[in-house]
């Protein structure tokens, strides 16, 4: 039983930590920018449970992190696009 244990022991992972704002609450804007950016290394391979950190969905009652996708990239792309024309804006084929 000992060799099981610590197999289950060895796969928990701290819990990331959750949006630094109310709870329920969507970042917007440079915020959710900046905390994808901050935290994607904690949340690994579970984007679902970046999405609900960041206010954009819910955990289900069996605790899987279910993300209302659409609103988040919608969000978080607004934000690239914003650093990517001011990206471009700079690029000396503009000056």
């Amino acid at each position: 039983m000992t060799g099981f244990e610590n197999r289950l022991i060895g796969k928990l992972k701290p819990k990331p930590k959750a949006n630094p704002s109310k709870k329920g609450k969507q970042l917007k804007g440079k915020a959710l920018a900046d905390y994808v950016f901050e935290h994607k290394e904690e949340f690994e391979e579970d984007g679902d449970a970046l999405c609900v950190a960041a206010g954009y969905g819910e955990y289900l009652q069996d605790g899987t992190p279910n993300c209302n996708l659409k609103p988040f990239v919608k969000e978080l792309s607004k934000v690239m696009d914003l650093e990517e024309k001011k990206v471009d804006e700079r690029s000396p084929q503009n000056q």
